[in-house]
């Protein structure tokens, strides 16, 4: 249920014609997953009264993750999942 709510914001964020939405990127660390939104950039039609602002950066649980993963497929939202590690 807690994905499903998630896709429903990354859907209407996605709509946006304020911002041109181009993926996700989720960071995966051993105890949850940090998940943001990407944007174009398009400077040309950026007003500069009117700065963008992307979305802050939310953190998933592994679970939630894994339930969003298909639903993001079957809804076709570009993403890029990283699992990088730190010394």
């Amino acid at each position: 249920m807690k994905a499903q709510n998630l896709l429903t914001r990354i859907l209407m964020e996605a709509e946006r014609e304020d911002r041109n939405f181009s993926r996700l990127e989720f960071n995966v660390r051993d105890k949850g997953v940090v998940m943001t939104y990407e944007y174009a950039a398009d400077s040309d039609a950026e007003d500069v009264h009117r700065p963008r602002h992307g979305k802050d950066p939310e953190v998933l649980d592994l679970d939630t993750f894994d339930e969003l993963k298909p639903l993001l497929y079957e809804k076709n939202i570009p993403f890029k999942e990283r699992r990088d590690d730190f010394l």
